[in-house]
This record gives structure tokens, sequence and C-alpha cells, in this order.
């Protein structure tokens, strides 16, 4: 089992790029309801909450400006850029749009943690902010949605506030609450979480293609305007974000955490919540982000995996 749950905690952006072609290209695909990718996405936030290191949150009273730039940032500079995307290469499609904005308006990925680790960040400001992010999000979605087609878009806090209840607090907090519970739970259950998480995630990429492939099919003559406005959307804020950390925090770590948070956020929860919400086709931007964003995160975390490598032959040597 740890053999096959290492190939698909490492395989994962591969995995997600050849569901979506095979299911967008099968005539068989399962027809789910919309409670299934729920469910199932509850299931990955749920093993999250469990395999979370609450303990490194005791380290962030150390870090107290940077989380709260780093929060700011999330939620100022990502936003801005994914509305202003939206507007500039899909405002007479309202729902890509929606789907769009809402992709840069939900909380960090599960991945943001995973990646951070593996650049040498700080995965305890990654944790901290993620936290925060369940809770702004509700009503910072709502309005990132202002200006956009009325007739076709309809978010409010109050069922955005419903469905993350449902998807996303409930889970997380039964997961912290049962490690909390049984301590010894995390280590034990290590490769079952490893296993099931990145299985959980490819079933509800599997749906939301299946869900959306018609309107993709409908609309096919946009999808490289879609890909390049994900594209922009996932690459420019890791630049800007990276940049400031840089010169506020004065700590490569923190600066790290900052790139991931900020950037790599929940497609996979945006997709889910534009689908039920804008229909089919807003779905599709949040998983092309999916697989845009975890891609381009697995090579930047290498990059600074391979530089953190070759500091430490220089200091050794």
């Amino acid at each position: 089992m740890k053999t096959l749950a290492e190939f698909f905690s490492k395989q994962l952006g591969l995995l997600i790029l050849l569901v979506s072609i095979a299911t967008y290209f099968s005539p068989v695909y399962w027809d789910a309801p919309s409670s299934v990718p729920r469910i199932f996405l509850g299931m990955v936030i749920f093993f999250t909450g469990l395999s979370m290191n609450t303990n490194a949150l005791k380290e962030i009273r150390y870090k107290k400006k940077e989380l709260a730039i780093t929060v700011l940032m999330k939620w100022t500079i990502t936003i801005i850029i994914s509305v202003a995307i939206a507007h500039i290469f899909l405002s007479s499609h309202a729902e890509l749009a929606a789907g769009l904005i809402l992709t840069g308006a939900v909380p960090s990925a599960t991945a943001a943690t995973l990646y951070t680790f593996l650049a040498g960040g700080n995965i305890s400001l990654v944790i901290a902010a993620s936290l925060l992010d369940v809770v702004i999000s509700p009503v910072v979605a709502p309005l990132a949605m202002i200006g956009l087609d009325t007739a076709t878009i309809s978010l409010s806090f109050i069922s955005l506030l419903k469905s993350f209840l449902i998807i996303v607090i409930i889970p997380i907090v039964a997961g912290i609450t049962l490690q909390r519970v049984f301590p010894q739970l995390p280590q034990h259950s290590g490769n079952v979480t490893k296993l099931l998480s990145p299985i959980s995630l490819l079933i509800v990429i599997h749906t939301l293609m299946g869900n959306g492939k018609y309107y993709i099919a409908k609309e096919i003559s946009l999808l490289p305007i879609i890909l390049f406005a994900v594209l922009l959307q996932t690459i420019i804020p890791m630049i800007i974000c990276y940049w400031i950390a840089k010169v506020v925090f004065q700590d490569e770590a923190d600066a790290r955490a900052a790139l991931f948070q900020t950037s790599l956020c929940n497609s996979a929860l945006a997709g889910i919540l534009a689908s039920e919400y804008f229909g089919g086709l807003g779905a599709v931007p949040a998983v092309i982000n999916l697989i845009i964003s975890l891609s381009i995160g697995a090579q930047i975390a290498n990059r600074f995996t391979k530089k953190q490598t070759k500091l430490s032959k220089k200091a050794v040597a």
C-alpha cells in the first residue's frame, strides 16, 4: 500500500490531467449527482485535518506580521488579478468569468502545504493562513462577482457559507478532533490518507469533467483563451507575492510559503461550487486551474528543493 500511496501522491498532477482527458473523450462516465463530488472532496479535506500538524501552529505566534501580510496578499492581489483577467478575457461569458473568479476566491489548496514542505518553506504559515481563508472566502467571493451578468450569476454569502460548512468546515474539524482524541491515529493511517486523498480527488475531477464535457465541446473555441487566462491567474500572483514577501519578510522560508499559499487555490472546491451555482461550463476554469497550478507548483517546489540541496552540499564542503 505504501508504494501505491507514494505513486498517487507523486504523480497526482499527471493523473489529474490523464483523468480529465480520458473523461472528456470517453463516451462512458459517471453521471453522478452533485452530492457525490461534495462527499469525496469532503473526504479529502477530512484527511487533511486528520494529518494536519496542528502543533506547528504554535510557531505562528512569532510570525504574526508574516501571517497578516500573506493573508492580505491572498485576498487582495490574487482576487484583483482573478477579477481583472476574468473581465478582460471572459467578460462576454458570465459563467466562465464567474468560475475563474471563484477559483481565485476559495481557500488555498492542500497542495500548498505539500509543496511548501518540499520547497523548505514555513509550513505553519500556510496552515494558519489556510484556516483564516476558510473564514474570509464566503465573504469575499460574492463581492468579487459584482459587475458580472446578474441574470445568470447568483451567489450569496449565506449559500456559500452553507456549502463551506458542509464541504470544508465540518470535515476539517472532524479530522482535527479525531487526531486530538487519538494522537497516534495520523501515524497509523498515513498510507491510507496518502492513497485515499488522491483517489477521492480524482473522482471529483472525473465527475466535474463528466458533467462539464458537453459545455466544453459546445464552447471548444474558447478553450485556448481559458487556458491562457488560467495560466496568468496562476503565474502572476506567484511572481508578485513571492517578490513582495522576499522584500518584506527577509526570510526565504516565509517567502516560499507565501508563494504557494497565495497562488494555489482549492480548485476542486471551486469546481464543485461553480458547477452548482453557475452550471457545468462554470466549472471548466477550476478544472483547468487544478491541472495547471499543480503542475507549475510541483516544478517550482522541485527547483527550490534542488537549490536547497546544492546549498546544503556547499555548506558541508
